[in-house]
């Protein structure tokens, strides 16, 4: 089968590849259309370990089911689904929990030898699978995944609707944050970003205030405008910088989620988090329930990111990845038609 395999820091190749097999309680899924998260974009750019060459990227997937196992009931050949892309146990602690995010053995579809879905086909368990309409184009069904994330951390840090906010990054994640927040009634947002036409993006979408880190400090600019920073601050990035300028958005006994996974160590000013009670949460992928939460605000089209969404073919790989990585302008997501 025809698949785009990660050959090194910059490049991605399409290649001849075998055909997954079939084992017990899994699922066998054509795959129609795969779009491009910010994880890949990292393994695409040499800055994963857990991403090497020879590994096919990809786990924002529209399918329909090729092939089922024997093993496997409710499902059959012909139905269209959508993937979610974390794999667990289903029998750890935190599995049992309803936490399956935390499970002791995760896995991620694309992420270190479980290949991923820039490929005509691949093998799934069928607890993977959510049955999706035809009514949603790929586009739209595309954003389930990446929409999870965003249910999750609301779910998880979100006890009460705060006042205010900022979001520091304007992509996909952030703008999806933005989009969200309005729904939940959020009424003052403001979102940070050093792309201008991304930036375009979240004030059509209803942003508030809009900072150009490029042009000013956002800190200043955030404490500014919301009179010493917001109640609560979402950082997409995950890099040293922004999850300082968090901190300096975040407002005496304000809350700040880190999302973004891109350094793995950031001193922070713990004196002055402690002496102004600034919470801390953290937040990784999702559990089923916010999956599925992602899917319904998917199917209600309460959300929708079409308007900068992009689909490019899949032997268009390189110019796609080449694009988000260094030259994204205004679009959000690319899709590759497989």
């Amino acid at each position: 089968m025809k698949a785009l395999v990660y050959t090194g820091p910059g490049r991605v190749e399409i290649q001849a590849v075998a055909k997954p097999a079939v084992q017990t309680g899994h699922a066998l899924l054509e795959i129609q259309a795969s779009g491009i998260c910010g994880s890949d974009i990292h393994g695409f750019l040499g800055h994963s370990e857990r991403r090497q060459p020879g590994l096919i990227l990809g786990h924002e997937a529209v399918a329909t089911i090729a092939e089922v196992h024997a093993s496997v009931t409710g499902w059959k050949a012909g139905q269209r689904v959508v993937v979610n892309p974390l794999i667990h146990c289903g029998g750890c602690a935190a599995c049992l929990a309803g936490k399956q995010n935390l499970c002791a053995s995760w896995k991620v579809l694309g992420m270190d030898r479980v290949q991923g879905t820039y490929a005509e086909f691949v093998a799934v368990p069928a607890s993977c699978l959510y049955p999706l309409s035809t009514d949603l184009s790929e586009q739209e069904a595309v954003m389930v995944e990446p929409l999870a994330n965003v249910a999750h951390f609301f779910r998880i840090t979100l006890a009460e609707i705060p006042d205010s906010l900022t979001i520091l990054g304007a992509g996909p994640i952030g703008i999806l944050t933005l989009v969200m927040a309005k729904l939940r009634g959020i009424a003052r947002v403001c979102v940070v970003d050093k792309n201008e036409a991304r930036l375009q993006a979240a004030r059509t979408l209803r942003a508030d205030h809009v900072v150009a880190s490029g042009a000013e400090d956002p800190v200043d600019a955030v404490r500014g405008w919301s009179d010493g920073g917001t109640e609560f601050v979402i950082e997409t990035a995950g890099i040293s910088a922004t999850r300082r300028q968090a901190v300096g958005c975040t407002r005496r006994g304000g809350r700040m989620v880190f999302v973004g996974l891109a350094e793995n160590l950031s001193p922070l000013p713990w004196i002055e988090m402690i002496r102004d009670e600034k919470s801390v949460f953290t937040t990784f992928c999702y559990a089923p329930r916010d999956f599925l939460t992602a899917l319904r605000l998917i199917e209600s089209r309460q959300i929708d990111l079409r308007p900068w969404t992009e689909t490019r073919s899949l032997d268009d790989g390189q110019a796609g990845f080449e694009k988000i990585a260094y030259d994204p302008g205004s679009t959000l997501k690319i899709v590759f038609k497989v």
